[in-house]
């Protein structure tokens, strides 16, 4: 299974950012390796448009899951029904994997 999580900062220590498009890094964890590899948002100082290309970068990465605290209307139709969306606690990246993986993080609607 992979994870994408959007980040303030590099690493599984970084704290998730409050806008998906906006996000300055990606988290990217693929359950089955027990890895993860930090992307740059290379769409965050675009005009418009971020969330799409944000999605685009999630289905690219083939990502079944993003863990943020909220995503934008059009990015979420291109997500739906190939990702599901589940709502962060305030801790950090690497703390949100664990709880996603315990059953602990409510799914976002």
């Amino acid at each position: 299974m992979i994870i994408v999580i959007p980040t303030k900062t590099s690493g599984e220590k970084s704290f998730i950012s409050e806008n998906f498009g906006r996000a300055n890094y990606f988290y990217v964890y693929d359950t089955q390796k027990q890895i993860g590899e930090t992307y740059i948002n290379e769409h965050l100082d675009n005009p418009h448009g971020v969330g799409i290309k944000t999605a685009e970068f999630v289905l690219k990465h083939k990502a079944d899951i993003i863990i943020s605290p909220r995503i934008g209307e059009k990015s979420m139709e291109l997500l739906r029904g190939n990702v599901k969306v589940f709502i962060p606690n305030d801790s950090i990246v690497k703390e949100n994997i664990k709880d996603f993986l315990d059953g602990n993080l409510k799914e976002l609607i």
